[in-house]
């Protein structure tokens, strides 16, 4: 399905995201809140579109592969076989690597800490999003007949405005919590499902009006989508720098700023999705090498999510024993960025070619298709 290979598209510039958030986060580790810190912090801030992106992503290709009559017990099969090994072979490895400052061997880890980081996802700082998507994989087959019933009814769009006000009541709510009743709650809220339903059932509805969503955003003008995208990024970015430059350091954010940048993101996510897919749509109808290697990018971009906190730790270790660089200059965010993605792109593909190893970087995906 040509839809499928644009899809990879985003999934490459998703990946893309997250890693240049887990570089960008390092400007905790700036002494001073210099030009160089806040621009961290307004890239940490715009590209946190990316696990919506991702999740947006599940839906969209659940719906389009389980629609109609299938096999309830042969889904719940295969998503575990795509998810669990993965989670609970890259917890372990996280349990025992530390890749956060500095990367190293922590030691064997009791067992009450290996329940609670597979619990939590706290293996490491990306692994949380497995807890979410889990839940999601969960109650698809529940989640896609209730959207059903309200399109069948003509009501799918007021679902999902109904969901998008869920949400961040809920997403709200979690910081409100968290601030008065511990930071516990926020952390237990903020993975559970209804704090990313919105994005997952509008892939839902993208899967299920592909060719009205197609005419409907041919009908916009790219330029609008991307001043719109652009607006929200300096906004929401905007909003976080100030707040930093003004507080001296980001955890002098107030609740009000957290609850309005809840209120705020997905305006800005919803754009930059459309944003996302009218590029995806340039690059496949272009052709030549960069569609082809931005697709495989994308193609294997689930173990390149897995794997590149490790690859991070490694690189900026690397750099500043061959450069005396740190975090706190200009120079090292482009390098290890750059580097990144590459030794993580490539590490993948030559896992991805080993039998049964493959599986715990989405090997079954580049060879079966997304999902």
């Amino acid at each position: 399905m040509v839809w499928i290979r644009e899809i990879e598209y985003l999934r490459g510039f998703a990946v893309l995201a997250v890693i240049a958030v887990h570089i960008s986060m390092n400007f905790t580790r700036i002494p001073v809140v210099n030009p160089l810190a806040l621009l961290d912090v307004f890239i940490y801030i715009t590209a946190h579109f990316a696990v919506p992106v991702f999740i947006f992503i599940s839906g969209w290709v659940l719906a389009l592969r389980y629609s109609g009559a299938y096999s309830v017990p042969a889904y719940y099969r295969r998503r575990a076989r795509t998810v669990l090994p993965p989670y609970l072979f890259f917890s372990a490895l996280y349990l025992l690597v530390v890749v956060e400052g500095a990367i190293g061997l922590a030691g064997v880890p009791a067992l009450d800490a290996v329940a609670g980081a597979l619990l939590m996802g706290t293996a490491a700082y990306h692994l949380w999003f497995f807890v979410v998507i889990i839940q999601l994989y969960l109650l698809y087959p529940l989640i896609a007949r209730g959207y059903d019933l309200f399109d069948r009814a003509g009501a799918a769009l007021f679902l999902l405005l109904a969901l998008l006000f869920f949400q961040v009541l809920w997403n709200v709510g979690a910081h409100a919590l968290g601030a008065f009743a511990g930071v516990e709650w926020y952390m237990v809220l903020i993975r559970l499902f209804p704090s990313h339903l919105f994005y997952f059932v509008l892939g839902i509805h993208i899967a299920r009006h592909t060719d009205r969503f197609r005419s409907a955003l041919r009908s916009l003008s790219p330029a609008g989508v991307v001043a719109a995208a652009g607006g929200g990024a300096l906004l929401v970015g905007g909003m976080w720098a100030a707040t930093v430059f003004l507080s001296g350091g980001f955890s002098g954010a107030t609740l009000a700023v957290f609850c309005v940048y809840r209120i705020l993101e997905p305006l800005y996510y919803v754009p930059v999705i459309v944003a996302l897919v009218l590029v995806a749509w340039r690059l496949e109808e272009a052709g030549g090498r960069l569609p082809g290697a931005s697709r495989s990018f994308g193609e294997h971009s689930f173990g390149i999510y897995l794997i590149h906190p490790l690859v991070i730790a490694a690189c900026a270790a690397a750099w500043a024993s061959l450069t005396g660089f740190s975090w706190a200059d200009w120079l090292t965010y482009p390098v290890i960025f750059l580097a990144t993605a590459v030794v993580s792109y490539g590490v993948v593909r030559v896992v991805s070619g080993i039998p049964y190893a493959g599986y715990l970087v989405g090997e079954s995906r580049v060879r079966r298709g997304p999902g």
